[in-house]
């Protein structure tokens, strides 16, 4: 029974051949039995239990194709078989159920990156915050990357911790909200709309509010819900600012349409150019866009940055 056995292609153009009355273990993961071999079956039921665990195993099977599936089950990771290398794929990405301090369960799709989860997109309207008996997700999504509240959104929650949080990289086409902001330290908390100025003094916080009409350090007002958040890690007593973009703002006094907005003497309150004499482009916050007829304290919609 003389013969060459066995020639067997690959998808890229290579080839091996399986001898004759023998099993070759040298080219691929499997055992492959040539003709005539005695007592293949042993071999052939080996190669279907490997196949439908996909080498189920914490070492990386030998001789490994291109194309090939191996499953690691301690890590749960997924690998296949591209250019020499293993491409991972991290199965602890999944649907699972998140308890909420209410002991209300909810459905959330949890993506992970070595066993780390970055992300949690949620379908629930109503925000809501993660039990504390949940470890393996509470401390990845804290509230502006510190504290012990873990709240969870509508869409894709990102996680908040420095050292693993979530980069997007990309190009930005559209956005929900309307202003870019930053986060400074400030002297206390500040309502939505409050106009800020920078703090003159040295070694103390960054930003506080306006207090008196015309100020050349104004900077921004208080954001609401901003499209893009920067410096969001920042800790201890903040305000977010809007540097760019449409958010309400507090104004005193009659504002029309168009009308840059200044600082008044009113605090953290801005009002229409038209209100004093003289004033130069450095006590500019903005423009408004909607109206205010009364001459009272009130909201109105600026955007932010446009002298």
């Amino acid at each position: 029974m003389a013969g060459e056995g066995y020639t067997i292609s690959t998808h890229n153009g290579g080839s091996f051949i399986i001898a004759e009355d023998s099993v070759n273990t040298t080219d691929t993961s499997l055992s492959l039995v040539g003709k005539y071999y005695i007592g293949y079956g042993k071999d052939v039921a080996q190669n279907s239990v490997s196949l439908l665990e996909n080498f189920a195993s914490d070492t990386a099977p030998a001789n490994p194709i291109e194309g090939q599936v191996w499953w690691e089950p301690t890590a749960k990771l997924l690998n296949i078989r591209h250019n020499n290398d293993w491409l991972k794929i991290d199965a602890n990405s999944d649907y699972v159920t998140i308890k909420d301090i209410a002991n209300v369960n909810h459905n959330v799709f949890v993506a992970k990156a070595n066993g780390i989860p970055v992300s949690i997109t949620s379908s629930d309207v109503t925000p809501w915050e993660i039990h504390a008996s949940e470890t393996d997700y509470l401390s990845y999504f804290l509230d502006g990357g510190t504290g012990s509240v873990a709240t969870i959104n509508a869409g894709v929650n990102l996680n908040t911790v420095t050292a693993s949080a979530m980069k997007f990289h990309g190009t930005a086409t559209t956005a929900l909200y309307a202003d870019v902001a930053e986060l400074y330290t400030s002297d206390k908390e500040y309502e939505a709309g409050t106009v800020m100025m920078m703090n003159q003094a040295e070694g103390t916080h960054e930003v506080t509010q306006t207090s008196y009409a015309k100020s050349n350090r104004v900077l921004g007002v208080v954001t609401t819900d901003p499209a893009l958040l920067m410096n969001s890690a920042l800790s201890g007593t903040t305000a977010g600012v809007a540097l760019l973009g449409r958010t309400p703002c507090k104004v005193t006094g009659e504002v029309a349409k168009g009308d840059r907005i200044i600082s008044s003497d009113v605090p953290g309150h801005g009002q229409s150019e038209n209100a004093v004499e003289e004033f130069s482009y450095q006590h500019v916050v903005g423009r408004a866009i909607e109206s205010k007829t009364n001459p009272g304290e009130g909201i109105i919609e600026v955007v932010i940055g446009v002298k």
